[in-house]
């Protein structure tokens, strides 16, 4: 689209009241001066032939860009359109009718409203519209004009046979007038309010409707709308097919519509009852489609004229498709033929009907009960059901009944109850639109078939005083197996003729077993069943309640058979069942109701407790639990464990029985002893002491007076595992200190054997300078006192202290000095005070021992003078190792002279050492020293650079030589250290 197409229009035309787009664009095309189709061209319209056409394909797209072009406002021109589901699709469709008075006052405009099939009068001057043009007999507006310029407004533009086109004024054309109080005119009025209103589905059904009623009306009852009508009533095309007709003319339309009143109105009753009347004069109600109407028609109505249809033939449809259909109601409609709400509905359906619906729904004769519960059920599928097929319907929970359905509808038409069928629909309509408190089929994949223990099922009896019955077997069921059936079919609504349960009767008699479990069950008892069936749910996590059925709302108004559950004496029941004992049958026909009715509601009233006799189960049960009130722990430990009395003294002394006596003894855990007991220990403390505190089982024994052995066997005897005989085993090694003590200390202490002397010493050794000191003040070996504190740096990971030296005292480091606060708090000293022998603690050193170990550490101690050699003349020095190195190197080059850096590279003493060697040698005249020449002293020297530092050279005189070869051949001995 170029942009100079999508340019605004420079003369434009407003939109008149009611006009059509396809009216109001004639005259835009005109008004611009050119032909309709250039200007639908011009505008992206769709350029179609017919104008039906033209009116149903513009889109709202459309309509927007047209708005814009034309300056109009925002949606202006959707009332130019018709509504998407008004029927134009017709053969009067085909072209619009029209009224010529309203064409002069509106200036040849024509309305949107005179192309729908509902228009057939103008209220506003009294007569018919007109379907023709009085020149060429031909429809108007057919087709899109040509040259609009040609053909003025109101002018009829179709083509005569010979081309020419027609011209004829439409605006003059004669018109037939209508009284004010006609009829058909007030037909007219309520159409315009059905479009007034936007009920399009009435509109077309008032189309759809008009064909058959042209073949339903008797003749009598359009006389009466005048002689008008009675003429065009006798020249109705009435022996063509329905869907074969020519378009309707207004007087047949405004008949149509005139009796389509009572049939589209809001009241069900009178629209079903006056297409009952009509379907009557046809001579049948048998069948689902009204004679007459065709097949298109019938699918074109609207859901809610399809299910009046569908209501008025009842009487004649066959008992599925009444269900089916839900034919009996108000909201009976026809399903799709893929619809299946049956899928969404098996959730909320028992596989048996509600009791109380059983009640009301069941006849008084003819129907079992167990099936018609099941059958029941079952129909509640049907309902808006599409297929009818009944096994695939009822698939997979009602594989049973599909031969039980037929049967079961014939017995309710033939005792004419006839609106259980109605009620079976609203039942099924309750649940699609509220669903049900119970997810049956939740319940039916989760819940057990064993849905009470044999535990459980005593228990209960035992607390309702009755009889739990004896061990069920497959040939003789106990009254467990009855118990869970009763919880299983309470739960999930089971059928137990179904065999696909566990729980399924296996014949007749196991059915009437049941039955007969049912109803001798007390109040107490089904009370108490309730309530473990709630708690059953809770184990599961069903927040739901036990059971449930759909309110008796659903059905107001309606007969059915059976009476409500309430409406029954009970205490005439309770009189009759429980005082005077009679059946079910018997009782049934002096209340006059039914046998269900008495068993549904004995239900509510239960039987009266029967009492066990002493010897039975109950009995047993209840000794039991005496005993268990008296026979308290408390108890055992005063007479038996304290006392020393024997099972048999206390089953005389309290009346129960030994087995009774010893059965709580083991209960409760309580150690029996067949020969004589063991010597006493708490247990709890031993166990406290072995394996919290770790202390070994020496160490216990030795506290209580006890041997070794008889403490491992007690400990044996509890259970408990044994550690490892040996040191890892010690008390001292296992014991763990409060996580209170600081972390450096429970290192030291934790898993080590002398872990608290250590610290006590290393506490005590750095009051002192040095371990000489603290050696002495101890009174242990210096070696050790160092191995001790080797081994306490160890546990600990870190240096505690700097070593001494001569002149310098030794001294903690940051982590010893940590440790030092921590052994100085007053937990820790207590912890070390109870953990150390009294000869073990050592005082701390006082001032004078402080100051005497300070002047140890300052102060060297002489030598012994060293004796002189007996035949050389130097003096004798003291030999150390380096001398005895230096010494055998001057021996080995006793020839030569020698300077400090040549014994160095030779020997690799240090500097440090061997040069006060030589000075100690030269004064005592074993060396002799002269200085390096001046010439070799500079000739060293590198090109460029000084000489550097001078040489001294050394040579041996001849009694350092002898002196050298006696200290090397006869070494003094070593002195050894002082040791304690």
């Amino acid at each position: 689209m170029s942009a100079s197409s999508r340019r605004v229009l420079p003369l434009r035309v407003s939109l008149a009241p009611g006009e059509g787009i396809d009216s109001w664009l004639e005259a835009l095309a005109r008004r611009n001066g050119v032909s309709l189709r250039k200007l639908l061209s011009h505008l992206d319209l769709p350029e179609k032939s017919l104008t039906r056409t033209l009116l149903t394909s513009i889109t709202p797209p459309m309509l927007r860009e047209l708005e814009r072009r034309c300056q109009l406002p925002a949606h202006h021109l959707d009332q130019a359109v018709p509504h998407p589901a008004l029927p134009l699709h017709t053969r009067q469709a085909r072209g619009s009718r029209y009224c010529p008075h309203c064409l002069a006052e509106r200036g040849g405009r024509f309305k949107l409203s005179w192309w729908l099939p509902s228009a057939f009068a103008c209220t506003s001057h009294r007569t018919l519209l007109l379907d023709a043009c009085p020149g060429c007999g031909r429809l108007p507006r057919r087709t899109l004009p040509g040259r609009t310029r040609f053909h003025p407004a109101g002018v009829c533009a179709a083509y005569r046979r010979d081309g020419r086109p027609c011209g004829t004024d439409l605006r003059t054309a004669p018109t037939l007038h209508l009284p004010s109080d006609s009829a058909l005119l007030d037909a007219q009025r309520w159409a315009n309010q059905l479009l007034a209103e936007n009920a399009v589905d009435s509109i077309a059904d008032l189309h759809q409707l008009s064909r058959w009623l042209l073949h339903v009306l008797p003749d009598e009852e359009v006389r009466p709308l005048g002689a008008l009508a009675e003429a065009a009533w006798a020249d109705r095309p009435g022996k063509a097919p329905p869907d074969r007709l020519a378009p309707l003319n207004p007087i047949l339309t405004a008949i149509a519509a005139h009796h389509s009143r009572p049939l589209l109105g809001s009241c069900d009753e009178t629209a079903v009852r006056r297409i009952r009347q009509l379907r009557t004069n046809q001579g049948s109600l048998a069948g689902l489609y009204p004679a007459h109407m065709a097949l298109l028609s019938w699918r074109g109505l609207s859901p809610r004229m399809r299910g009046r249809l569908i209501h008025a033939a009842d009487s004649g449809l066959t008992h599925l498709d009444r269900i089916r259909l839900c034919s009996g109601s108000p909201a009976a409609r026809v399903p799709a033929p893929d619809e299946a709400p049956h899928v969404s509905r098996r959730r909320h359906v028992p596989q048996l009907l509600w009791p109380g619906w059983t009640l009301r729904f069941l006849p008084p004769d003819g129907l079992r009960v167990d099936l018609f519960r099941a059958t029941a059920a079952a129909l509640l599928f049907l309902p808006g059901s599409g297929s009818r097929d009944k096994k695939s319907l009822l698939e997979p929970l009602h594989t049973h009944t599909p031969n039980y359905i037929a049967h079961t509808l014939q017995v309710i038409s033939q005792s004419g109850y006839d609106q259980v069928f109605p009620a079976i629909c609203r039942l099924a309509d309750h649940l699609d639109e509220h669903g049900s408190e119970i997810d049956y089929q939740r319940r039916r994949e989760l819940i057990p078939s064993g849905t009470i223990s044999e535990t459980a099922w005593q228990e209960l009896c035992f607390r309702t005083n009755t009889h739990p019955g004896e061990t069920s077997t497959p040939a003789a069921p106990g009254r467990l197996l009855h118990a869970r059936r009763h919880l299983f079919q309470l739960l999930t609504g089971a059928d137990l003729t179904d065999p696909r349960h566990t729980l399924a009767w296996k014949d007749p008699g196991d059915r009437n077993r049941t039955i007969a479990f049912d109803l001798s069950l007390s109040l107490d008892q089904r009370t108490a069943l309730h309530h473990h069936a709630q708690e059953l749910l809770d184990e599961l996590g069903i927040d739901e309640p036990v059971t449930w059925q759909p309110p008796e709302e659903c059905c107001h108004g309606l007969d059915l058979p059976g009476p409500r559950l309430d409406d029954i004496d009970l205490n005439a029941l309770r009189r009759l069942m429980i005082t005077e004992g009679r059946t079910p049958s018997e009782t049934a026909r002096q209340l006059e109701t039914s046998v269900t009715h008495v068993r549904l509601a004995l239900e509510r009233i239960g039987q009266d407790p029967r009492h066990g006799n002493t010897r039975g189960p109950t009995a047993a049960r209840k000794v039991r639990e005496h005993a268990r009130s008296v026979l308290t722990p408390v108890f055992f430990q005063r007479e038996y464990t304290e006392g020393g009395k024997t099972l048999t003294r206390i089953a005389e002394d309290t009346g129960f029985s030994r087995h009774v006596v010893a059965e709580q003894a083991k209960a409760i855990g309580l150690t029996l002893y067949f020969s004589r007991r063991p010597l006493p220990i708490d247990e709890a403390w031993l166990r406290g002491q072995y394996l919290e505190r770790k202390r070994s089982t020496g160490d216990i024994a030795a506290e209580l007076g006890f041997e070794n052995e008889t403490v491992r066997r007690r400990l044996q005897h509890l259970g408990v595992s044994l550690r490892p005989q040996g040191v890892h085993s010690r008390t001292v090694m296992t014991a763990k200190l409060d996580t209170k003590i600081p972390r450096n200390v429970r290192a030291a202490v934790e898993g080590t054997l002398h872990g608290w002397l250590r610290l006590h010493r290393f506490q005590v050794a750095m009051a002192f300078p040095n371990l000489e000191s603290a050696a002495d003040h101890i009174g242990i070996y210096q070696s050790t006192l160092v191995t001790q504190f080797r081994c306490l740096e160890h546990d600990l990971g870190q240096t505690l202290f700097h070593r001494s030296a001569f002149g310098r005292a030794h001294r903690p480091t940051n982590s010893g000095n940590a440790l030092l606060r921590s052994l100085r708090t007053d937990t820790v000293q207590a912890l070390m005070q109870a953990e150390l022998r009294p000869a073990q603690i050592i005082a701390m050193p006082d001032s004078d021992t402080l100051a005497q170990a300070a002047a140890r550490l300052t102060t060297r101690r002489d030598p012994s003078p060293l004796k002189p050699f007996n035949d050389i003349s130097v003096a004798r020095i003291r030999i150390t190792a380096p001398t005895l190195t230096l010494l055998r190197d001057l021996l080995d080059h006793q020839d030569e002279e020698f300077y400090g850096a040549q014994i160095h590279t030779r020997t690799g003493l240090d500097h440090g050492t061997l040069y006060p060697q030589l000075k100690r040698l030269e004064q005592a005249g074993w060396l002799t020293s002269r200085p390096e020449s001046q010439e070799s002293w500079h000739g060293r020297a590198p090109v460029g650079c000084g000489p550097g530092r001078r040489r001294t050279y050394f040579a041996l005189t001849p009694e350092g030589l002898r002196a050298a070869a006696h200290e090397v051949h006869h070494p003094t001995p070593r002195r050894k250290n002082r040791t304690r």
